[in-house]
């Protein structure tokens, strides 16, 4: 504001100095008698001049400028357009690979089950098999079993009777010996057909006629077709071998 003011208070004290030098240049030269001179003096003030009173600045309103935005609208539009259309894309995609995949877990599923019921046909089928296996070479066991029982009996029996028929020739009954006597001998023999040893299992009561059962196996001493006999046969029926003697007959 002072800066302001400066320049006009500079031009009044020019403008009173100029008036004020005029003054006293075209003064008249004094008279001899002196006559003092009433001074008039000046009085300066400071003016101060009102700064003038900005007018009031209206606001102008600038309007911003009509552009034309359709080409934007249909750019964002086809761009929403096209992320829309992308999620959905995705989505059925996510979808799809779901569904795929839960096929693929039904489809395993499945297939274990298979196998399972697989495994389990083949077992059972390998059991059965297995058993009627089985119990076919049981059977066939059996059957051999019994067979070769027959036969070992058979073929027993027939060397049964050729030691009963030598020892019968053998055997001289005493007077004494009655029908009702019966007497019981144990016979060990060795796989050579050798007699080892003879004894009375159950005597008759008659002692000449025990006797003379003992003198008959004694007295064939050997039966050498036994050797022809398999180890299992002459084990079980000839190592030790019972014999009954009776007046009429001989009895195993």
């Amino acid at each position: 504001m002072y800066k302001s003011l400066t320049l006009p208070l500079l031009a009044t004290l020019f403008f009173h100095g100029v008036i004020l030098a005029f003054i006293i240049i075209d003064a008249p030269e004094p008279e001899p008698l002196v006559k003092r001179a009433k001074i008039q003096y000046i009085k300066a003030e400071l003016v101060t001049i009102d700064k003038p009173k900005a007018k009031p600045v209206t606001p102008v309103t600038i309007k911003p400028k009509k552009t034309d935005d359709t080409a934007q609208k249909a750019a964002l539009a086809s761009k929403k357009k096209i992320e829309q259309q992308r999620k959905i894309k995705e989505a059925k995609a996510e979808q799809q690979k779901v569904v795929e995949l839960q096929k693929k877990e039904r489809y395993q599923k499945e297939l274990q089950q298979q196998e399972r019921q697989k495994a389990k046909r083949l077992a059972e089928q390998r059991r059965l098999k297995e058993q009627q296996d089985k119990d076919f070479a049981d059977a066939i066991a059996q059957e051999n079993a019994e067979s070769q029982r027959f036969n070992d009996t058979e073929l027993a029996n027939s060397y049964i009777a050729l030691i009963t028929e030598v020892i019968e020739s053998n055997w001289n009954r005493p007077p004494s010996a009655r029908n009702s006597m019966e007497v019981v001998l144990a016979i060990q023999m060795v796989p050579t057909g050798e007699v080892v040893s003879v004894r009375v299992l159950n005597g008759s009561g008659n002692s000449a006629f025990d006797r003379s059962a003992e003198n008959a196996v004694l007295k064939a001493e050997r039966f050498p077709e036994l050797q022809q006999l398999p180890s299992r046969i002459f084990e079980a029926n000839f190592r030790r071998l019972r014999l009954k003697f009776r007046p009429e007959d001989l009895r195993l």
